[in-house]
């Protein structure tokens, strides 16, 4: 296992490669009601899980927005992931279709609610 700072310098460079986020951003987002969480994001999700080689940063932001979608409790992440899928080298084509391959299985509202995070993220791209 990694030490802790290693495994923080490592979460640093792939949370700003895949969400363009810096450890500052998510520390100021979470850091002060749930500090542990933030750590939390930065070392182990980041820092670890995301450093494994057997999936490539597209395909984990496919599987993200898919489960985010899923949920349907997470529209906040969900924008976030559908930027960083777009970070990833995705296109708007293709995180609509994966909403629309998720509506025969987690239901049409789900799917609908993923649309609307994706028109809202790519309007927030048209506008920067």
């Amino acid at each position: 296992m990694r030490s802790d700072s290693s495994r923080r310098s490592l979460g640093a460079q792939k949370i700003g490669e895949v969400l363009g986020q810096t450890p500052e951003q998510v520390e100021r987002s979470l850091g002060d009601v749930a500090p542990q969480l933030a750590t939390y994001v930065l070392e182990t999700i980041y820092g670890e899980i995301y450093q494994s080689p057997t999936l490539d940063l597209r395909t984990r932001q496919i599987v993200t927005v898919a489960a985010l979608a899923t949920l349907g409790t997470a529209a906040p992440q969900l924008r976030t992931h559908i930027g960083g899928a777009l970070r990833c080298g995705m296109t708007r084509e293709e995180l609509v279709e994966i909403m629309m391959q998720l509506a025969p299985f987690v239901g049409v509202a789900a799917a609908i609610n993923g649309v609307a995070a994706c028109r809202e993220v790519f309007a927030a791209a048209d506008k920067s």
